[in-house]
């Protein structure tokens, strides 16, 4: 269970430096189009900054076994993230998204479940 979870948690961290990553550091015109036009791009760039926070406390907390339960909890965040995530991309009519992003939000769930 332990390996299956670590599994989860890289691919986690993985996705969100990834997505956090472009958010923080593409110009607007590249990162604008990644979301709704209601969008801010000072909120885009926070969201980015919370994703790679996300990222590294879905790994950072079990590695070094200091306050290991902050796992769970920026798991959980991070799944809240993805939910609001589905929840836009739905209303936008973007439904080929919803599937990795339910995907990504059981992963989320079940490495916050597994690490409580």
């Amino acid at each position: 269970m332990n390996n299956f979870l670590w599994s989860l948690q890289l691919l986690l961290a993985a996705v969100f430096v990834l997505a956090g990553g472009v958010k923080l550091t593409q110009p607007a015109t590249r990162v604008r189009p990644l979301a709704p036009p209601f969008f801010s791009l000072a909120f885009l760039r926070m969201l980015g900054a919370l994703e790679l926070l996300g990222a590294l406390g879905v790994v950072l907390p079990t590695l070094t076994s200091y306050w290991p339960r902050v796992t769970a909890l920026a798991a959980g965040a991070l799944a809240l993230v993805l939910a609001a995530a589905a929840l836009v991309h739905a209303g936008q009519r973007e439904h080929n998204r919803l599937p990795l992003l339910l995907v990504l939000l059981t992963a989320a769930l079940v490495v916050a479940w597994g690490r409580w």
